[in-house]
């Protein structure tokens, strides 16, 4: 893993206790049950910090017991794209891979919520591939799922406007934030990083959501006013 990660020294309740909040660890088999109690560390990473980062080899498998992790795509730019993130009970895909494939990272992973973490060794991590169709089965409908989230990405870039996929994204932020769809405290260039796109464009196109009624805009803040007229905008029903 790149970055600072503070593991600290934690006793064998302290790990079963995070193990526990685990759900594969919880209906994984006896066996390997023991052998992550065994073999795991817990860890722990600040928000900001790398997971990853592009061109890293992985010497640890690691699942998220807390916290989250963004996923996402570096230009030569500097332009940045969200490919999916990574919450508690998940692995890292790229993680994986990497592992399996003993190839280079070919993306970058950043913590954006205080990430707790169980990671064993790379080399136990390959054994129990082997030996545990629990795992295996886990680890392949997580790359199943991360597959879907990449290839929908693939196709709303491809096919989307960006001011439908940016009108999208506003729909789940809000939605995200409490649930009432009132407003959310968020820059510009974050949501430029999630879709792939120029802070300026996103900006430009922030502003004729405003003057269309929309959304109401202040320093860091969006405010949903018209949630239908968002979704129609969406969901190209706008003019």
């Amino acid at each position: 893993m790149a970055g600072t990660v503070a593991s600290g020294r934690v006793s064998a309740d302290d790990k079963r206790e995070a193990l526990d909040r685990i759900p594969f660890f919880t209906h994984a088999p006896l066996d390997l049950q023991r052998a992550l109690m065994e073999a795991a560390t817990v860890v722990r990473l600040e928000a900001g910090a790398y997971f990853l980062r592009e061109g890293d080899s992985c010497a640890h498998f690691a699942i998220i017991v807390s916290g989250k992790m963004r996923v996402f795509k570096l230009a030569e730019s500097g332009q940045e794209i969200t490919l999916y993130h990574v919450g508690a009970g998940e692995v890292c895909p790229l993680n994986v891979s990497c592992i399996l494939s003993d190839s280079r990272v070919p993306a970058m992973a950043r913590v954006e919520e205080d990430v707790q973490a169980i990671v064993v060794p790379a080399a136990a991590f390959r054994l129990w591939m082997a030996e545990h169709e629990s795992l295996r089965t886990f680890v392949f409908q997580m790359f199943s799922r991360r597959l879907s989230e990449v290839m929908s990405l693939v196709e709303e870039v491809a096919f989307r406007r960006m001011d439908q996929r940016l009108a999208s994204r506003l729909e789940e932020l809000l939605l995200e934030a409490d649930g009432t769809h009132g407003s959310i405290e968020i820059t510009h260039a974050v949501i430029a990083a999630d879709l792939g796109t120029a802070r300026e464009v996103v900006s430009r196109l922030l502003k004729e959501f405003e003057r269309l009624g929309a959304i109401s805009l202040s320093r860091g803040r969006i405010r949903l006013r018209h949630p239908a007229l968002l979704h129609k905008i969406a969901s190209r029903e706008a003019e």
